[in-house]
């Protein structure tokens, strides 16, 4: 059985082309988001910089490969071409790790739609990024909030555009209240950021996700 892998196409294209991308390729996977730059997607991160983002699951990496070679994106082509991504999903049976917050272990809180939170960027010193995660992981379960995409180690298949990053991690949240909360937490701010200044880079935005069944 192939892995269910997510096509991340983010993009600069004036919002109407944006748009018009969006209408022509709903037939294609099951679509988590569809968010406007201005609109629609927060800052976090200081640093972060918005675009309009696209997010569709597929059954395999292979379906969102060919999905992305049957889509019409000249409309995005300007400024620059978009940024289009390919990675595994978490596994329906989540992880070994069973710290790692995901579906598996986690109650979806019952907010619709979801907020999602997008994480990207790189980091140095893995023994300091242990210790944030031990900080950050059981504040996501309290809050009902739980990984769809965890990748660490750059397993990611670069379809159009440039990106050297190694870590992209989307994860869900039951209401945008409950991922603002996290962020700006004490425990967050004061305890589990100092942790990864100086060895990371990351950008974090959110956006309001489709509908779902949790």
């Amino acid at each position: 059985m192939s892995d269910p892998a997510y096509l991340i196409i983010r993009t600069a294209a004036p919002h109407i082309r944006f748009q018009r991308f969006c209408a022509a390729n709903r037939q294609h996977g099951g679509i988590l988001v569809a968010a406007r730059a201005i609109h629609e997607i927060e800052t976090l991160e200081p640093g972060s910089i918005p675009l309009h983002t696209w997010i569709a699951l597929f059954p395999s990496m292979d379906s969102a490969k060919a999905a992305w070679t049957r889509m019409d994106t000249s409309m995005l082509a300007a400024p620059a071409p978009p940024l289009a991504l390919a990675a595994r999903a978490v596994p329906d049976g989540g992880f070994e790790d069973d710290v790692i917050p995901t579906r598996t272990n986690v109650t979806p809180g019952p907010d619709q739609p979801p907020t999602l939170m997008l994480i990207e960027g790189t980091a140095t010193d893995e023994t300091a990024m242990d210790l944030y995660r031990g900080v950050i992981l059981p504040m996501l379960k309290a809050r009902g909030a739980y990984y769809v995409l965890f990748e660490l180690g750059g397993d990611i298949a670069v379809l159009s555009g440039d990106w050297d990053d190694a870590v992209f991690l989307i994860s869900r949240w039951p209401s945008a209240h409950a991922a603002r909360d996290f962020w700006l937490a004490d425990r967050y701010q004061d305890t589990a950021i100092p942790l990864r200044l100086g060895v990371s880079a990351f950008q974090v935005v959110t956006l309001e996700g489709e509908r779902d069944d949790g």
